[in-house]
């Protein structure tokens, strides 16, 4: 059976921790041991891998099948535009329609629907926002993140940090009380929170601006992996 590379690192800091017992301490009960109760803490730190824009395509109409067809349009046109943006993948996401009824005057249809365009950096992603705008789509963040798949090896590596913070304070402590580390008797991990995304305010579309206005930019802040562990440890003379 292969294991996980968590319960992978678990085992080789749980080895490396019942290294320093000595071989006759197991042959005593457990509360005959001093027990220390200990909080640990690990990070890292990398620049973001991901950039994602989030926009709305929105028509309001007379009905609901000209409001719709006007959304159905620009997401069309935004689908295929972004298929020409080496690099990035769209996604189209929720769609809704509703009838607004004021007091006063007639009613009208509202449609709208969610996409998202997701790319490793923003060469191809930038210019495409911009024009997307310009098409008429309103831009409703656009913000640099971890990818899932370097966000868990980032976690990994922030826990592994807090383990390594948990034995070397254990072993402090036991050497300043005069004694030595028998084993963890128990180590639980938890995460800090993934880090948040750095998100731009949601932007307008630009169908009234210049065409040679600028897409908008966005600066790949870096990211901080959080991870804490918690841990009884065992002391003996």
């Amino acid at each position: 059976m292969r294991l996980s590379p968590r319960l992978t690192v678990l085992s080789t800091l749980a080895l490396a921790l019942a290294a320093t017992a000595p071989a006759l301490a197991e042959s005593r009960p457990e509360d005959s041991y001093t027990r220390l109760e200990l909080n640990g803490s690990g990070s890292v730190e990398a620049p973001p891998d991901q950039l994602i824009a989030r926009f709305r395509a929105e028509s309001r109409e007379k009905t609901a099948a000209t409001a719709q067809q006007a959304v159905n349009t620009l997401v069309h046109k935004a689908v295929e535009q972004s298929a020409k943006a080496a690099g990035v993948k769209a996604a189209v996401l929720q769609y809704s329609v509703s009838e607004n009824q004021p007091d006063k005057g007639p009613s009208s249809w509202t449609a709208s629907q969610a996409l998202t365009f997701t790319a490793p950096n923003g060469t191809n992603l930038l210019p495409l926002t911009g024009q997307l705008q310009g098409e008429g789509l309103m831009l409703d963040d656009l913000s640099w993140s971890l990818s899932p798949e370097n966000e868990k090896k980032l976690m990994l590596d922030a826990e592994q940090k807090a383990v390594e913070d948990l034995k070397k304070q254990a072993e402090t402590l036991a050497a300043t009380l005069g004694m030595h580390v028998v084993r963890f008797a128990n180590v639980s991990l938890s995460h800090g929170g993934f880090p948040r995304p750095v998100m731009m305010m949601a932007m307008p579309a630009r169908a009234a601006m210049a065409d040679s206005a600028p897409p908008p930019s966005s600066t790949a802040e870096t990211q901080t992996v959080r991870a804490s562990a918690n841990a009884t440890v065992l002391l003996a003379p």
